[in-house]
């Protein structure tokens, strides 16, 4: 069983804002955001961007990489988990059309 994907909006405000209680308002200023974009982000309405892990990684002083690997991980975890309630084979590995080695 595959492991419930988190949406980084959630990891932002229990991993981030909370603990350093931050309010979207703040962030928002001081990141340069818009305060729905925040909102919107935490309520795992809307994902990370590039722009949005640049701005977050400042703000936080750590990577923008972190961001975007934690959106990226999210989008692999809810399509696989969409691949994996298709009861048909949505791709046909190569090894099953390849030519028999000679």
């Amino acid at each position: 069983m595959r492991p419930i994907a988190i949406h980084p909006g959630e990891i932002l405000k229990e991993e981030f804002m909370v603990p350093l209680s931050i309010t979207a308002y703040a962030l928002a200023k001081h990141t340069g955001m818009q305060q729905t974009a925040i909102g919107e982000i935490i309520k795992g309405k809307r994902g990370i961007t590039a722009d949005t892990a640049i701005r977050l990684g400042l703000f936080f002083d750590m990577s923008a990489e972190f961001w975007m690997n934690v959106q990226a991980r999210y989008n692999l975890d809810e399509l696989a988990d969409a691949y994996a309630k298709n009861k048909k084979p949505v791709v046909t590995p190569y090894a099953r059309i390849a030519p028999a080695a000679a």
